[in-house]
């Protein structure tokens, strides 16, 4: 499967791991719902896909009354939430794409997906949809996927989409 063939890769050309590749475009674009159509594709293909969504503005996980938020209010640094098969930790703290880049290759991603990111310098392909705007938003995205003239994709069209992204992972 394609994550033996990228590891053996690795071993041999010293990939850099995991894959990295920014979904951009305009608010309200359609960056979630291509991303919940794309994810389970991948993940077939045998990949661990990962995802850092970009927020503008500070955002609040807590939710007023749980045991979490007041502990929070009452004064710990950090809370973690945790179960046998996932965690959330709470921390205010700066950080950048390339800590929580390291996270995800501590824990054996394949690929990551950044959500967002139209103005950063990640490899990105870009949502466009023809009732938002007419042309890409960001520099030279390697794709386009919408519903304008001269898009590489289509919006439905996700299994193709999948596969050239599997293609281009080595390069990202």
């Amino acid at each position: 499967m394609y994550s033996e063939q990228k590891q053996a890769l690795a071993e041999t050309q010293a990939l850099k791991r995991p894959a990295v590749l920014a979904v951009s475009g305009v608010h309200n674009s359609g960056k979630t719902t291509l991303l919940e159509k794309l994810l389970p594709v991948l993940r077939s293909c045998g990949l661990k896909v990962g995802v850092i969504k970009h927020d503008g503005h500070d955002f609040t996980p807590d939710v007023p009354g749980t045991d979490s938020y007041r502990l929070r209010e009452a004064g710990a640094g950090g809370v973690a939430v945790y179960s046998g098969t996932r965690y959330l930790l709470t921390e205010e703290f700066r950080l950048t794409e390339q800590d929580l880049l390291a996270l995800f290759e501590r824990h054996g991603y394949d690929l990551v997906l950044l959500e967002g990111f139209k103005s950063s310098g990640w490899p990105k392909i870009e949502v466009v949809r023809s009732a938002i705007s007419d042309a890409p938003a960001s520099f030279q995205p390697l794709a386009v996927v919408g519903d304008i003239p001269g898009a590489d994709f289509d919006l439905n069209d996700i299994p193709a989409l999948a596969d050239w992204i599997e293609a281009q992972m080595p390069a990202l």
